[in-house]
């Protein structure tokens, strides 16, 4: 857990600085009372993240088919990181309205970060990105 944490904090803080990311969903980038009650109930921020692309729903979908260390599915994850984009598997079935009042958006991706090696996974994260 502690590796897989550490993993996490790194992967979440590169997205949190990256210019096509609009918005970091993680424990450990907390800030305020959010922070507070983090640091009262957790040991470390855990492994799973999501991210909001300022992108649409197709370059988003680009973005997770050129990852080459994520595996695609919709786990929870263990020891490999997995990446999903909810509109497209766990949230499929709910209409555009649904989704929004439960904050998917259709850029949303939703990471399942493993024991793999940060600076591995972030240059991952970075080509995939990046690309035109």
């Amino acid at each position: 857990m502690r590796a897989q944490n550490a993993t996490a904090a790194a992967v979440a803080s590169f997205l949190a600085t990256h210019p096509r990311i609009s918005r970091v969903h993680y424990p450990g980038l907390a800030t305020g009372e959010a922070k507070r009650v983090v640091n009262a109930q957790m040991r470390g921020g855990g492994g799973m993240l999501s991210a909001i692309l300022d992108a649409t729903a197709e370059q988003t979908a680009a973005v997770v088919d050129r990852l080459r260390l994520f595996a695609i599915a919709p786990s929870l994850g263990g020891v490999e990181s997995l990446i999903t984009q909810p509109i497209t598997t766990t949230h499929h079935g709910l209409d555009t309205t649904e989704r929004v009042r439960r904050g998917i958006a259709d850029s949303m991706i939703r990471l399942s970060v493993g024991l793999e090696d940060a600076d591995d996974l972030i240059a991952d994260l970075a080509q995939a990105l990046d690309a035109s």
